[in-house]
């Protein structure tokens, strides 16, 4: 198994963060590559801007712990597991990091994930304190 782990700043308070990101069904309102994302109970789906689509089982969503988790279970970019967590904490003058770490297989995957991640983190670092 791989990790792969990003963590950005945002510049905007915890609270408003946590009320995108907690808003799981809305995720592609906050990353670029996703065309489309619908949730029907803890089944989301988004497609991708390229074509394909992600079918996604929410595990947790804890206002608690700020944090959300959640597992890819079908995609056409060859992995046989995902799972991943977002969890925000308190930064520094109103501002809200947010950790986004993501466990995967194959160990290949991590060379079609990485750049996948690193332009999701770009996007929400606007989308999130917009």
């Amino acid at each position: 198994m791989t990790t792969i782990s990003k963590t950005i700043t945002i510049n905007a308070p915890m609270s408003k963060v946590w009320g995108k990101v907690s808003d799981t069904g809305r995720i592609s309102d906050l990353i670029g590559f996703l065309a489309t994302s619908v949730q029907d109970g803890d089944t989301r789906v988004c497609s991708l801007e390229g074509g394909g689509e992600l079918t996604e089982k929410i595990v947790s969503v804890d206002p608690d712990l700020n944090r959300v988790v959640y597992a890819i279970t079908s995609s056409p970019l060859n992995m046989e597991f995902h799972v991943a967590t977002m969890q925000l904490e308190e930064g520094d003058q109103g501002k809200t990091k947010l950790n986004w770490i993501v466990d995967l297989l194959p160990l290949e995957a991590r060379d079609q994930m990485e750049p996948m991640l690193e332009g999701a983190c770009a996007d929400m670092v606007n989308t999130l304190a917009s």
